[in-house]
């Protein structure tokens, strides 16, 4: 992403849309693809506002479409070092871990607990019976995936409704510049080898698709005439 967002600048500068600064409000909008803290500090640091899919959404949900408890839905008490989960149980800090490079703490609370949880379905994603639970729940928490993180701020931007319908517009923006391309262009496969010969097909690809977005609206302009 961050080389992405960096042609993107080069190209909005020699189309004259961007400021020779090469900073000007913009904003990207991703697929989960792209749901990472460096991208999403990629974008910050260029004072580009994003709008990308939270790769566990789906995770996110049980079942019974209810919401699962997640981090945030913990309470940290500092002083003791321990997290309360919504139930009023306590996870300790039991180990450290070490997660894409980033060292991390794990709290988990003990099986008993757990076993006799009324919120276990909302809280585990084990598939093996309540009352056959060895582990608690456990919480690992890092600088890059604990309170505070971009990750869980994107999280809490997608809930607003606002964003949402902002997301929505990919669907109506990019998603049929790919279907007319590989669908009605017939480009679901690359047939050169090479990064230079493939690139060169793909631009060719794209310059019928806009050669034929300009004829639709001269066709259009004559008719009314």
């Amino acid at each position: 992403m961050p080389e992405m967002l960096d042609r993107n600048a080069e190209n909005l500068k020699a189309a004259g849309v961007m400021g020779p600064e090469g900073r000007g409000k913009r904003r990207v909008l991703g697929d989960a693809d792209y749901f990472s803290e460096d991208n999403l500090k990629a974008c910050e640091e260029r004072g580009i506002e994003a709008i990308i899919a939270d790769s566990h959404e789906k995770r996110r949900g049980n079942s019974e479409g209810r919401k699962r408890y997640e981090l945030d839905d913990f309470k940290y008490h500092e002083t003791e070092d321990y997290y309360e989960c919504p139930q009023g149980k306590r996870l300790w800090n039991r180990r450290t871990t070490e997660q894409d490079g980033v060292e991390g703490r794990v709290y988990q609370a003990s099986a008993t607990d757990c076993k006799a949880c009324p919120a276990f379905p909302q809280c585990s994603r084990s598939r093996k019976a309540q009352g056959l639970q060895n582990q608690g729940k456990a919480l690992r928490v890092s600088e890059k995936y604990g309170h505070g993180s971009l990750l869980r701020k994107m999280r809490g931007k997608l809930a607003a409704e606002e964003f949402k319908a902002l997301y929505a517009r990919r669907i109506q923006i990019v998603e049929p510049v790919f279907a007319n391309i590989r669908y009605c262009k017939g480009l679901n496969r690359f047939t050169l080898r090479g990064k230079e010969k493939v690139n060169g097909q793909w631009l060719l690809y794209c310059m019928v698709h806009n050669l034929g977005k300009c004829m639709n609206e001269l066709n259009k302009r004559r008719n009314a005439a």
